[in-house]
């Protein structure tokens, strides 16, 4: 599945495309198997741990791959990946769904991040059962933080080590409610 931006694609990467992550492989066979090039500095260590994890969730619910697996961010007129999202899992009790994004550093400054996660957040609220997109990120993370800040986040949550944001479903938002991860 793709879903399309002004200036970005978002391409839903399959059990077998994730697979490629399982193998002790090079930048080179996720190319290939996804058919574009990857920005540089887009797949370090962390990321290919969360592709080998997306792999074994979308394995455990093929029926709802798309609530579990990574994303390709994909810029239309380079034709290159310059990133991923992350879906964590269907909306939970509360309609919570948690996501994860990551942008080669490369393409910072220049509104990616936000138009990918904008458009993941339409997507993800196209769904009733979700109500809150949930993203977490580390203190110092400010460029992170404006992320979310334009895209209306705010923080719910806080400890040493991460800061929880939470967005409202556009009929939702300003409500104030807790949530399970804490709250």
């Amino acid at each position: 599945m793709k879903i399309a931006s002004n200036r970005l694609d978002l391409q839903a990467m399959t059990a077998a495309e994730l697979s490629v992550s399982t193998l002790s492989c090079t930048a080179a066979f996720i190319e290939q198997a996804l058919g574009f090039k990857l920005a540089p500095a887009v797949l370090d260590d962390e990321m290919l741990y969360a592709l080998k994890v997306r792999h074994s969730k979308v394995l455990q619910n093929p029926e709802h791959y798309l609530w579990y697996t990574c994303w390709a961010v994909i810029h239309r007129e380079e034709q290159q990946i310059i990133g991923f999202l992350i879906l964590k899992g269907l909306p939970n009790e509360l309609g919570e769904v948690i996501i994860g994004y990551i942008i080669a550093e490369g393409y910072w400054g220049n509104g990616y991040g936000t138009e990918a996660v904008r458009c993941m957040n339409e997507w993800i609220f196209s769904h009733p059962g979700a109500q809150w997109v949930i993203a977490d990120t580390e203190p110092d993370n400010t460029a992170s933080h404006r992320l979310l800040q334009h895209l209306g986040a705010e923080p719910y949550r806080e400890t040493d080590e991460l800061i929880w944001w939470r967005i409202g479903r556009p009929e939702t938002a300003g409500v104030h409610e807790h949530s399970a991860a804490g709250g």
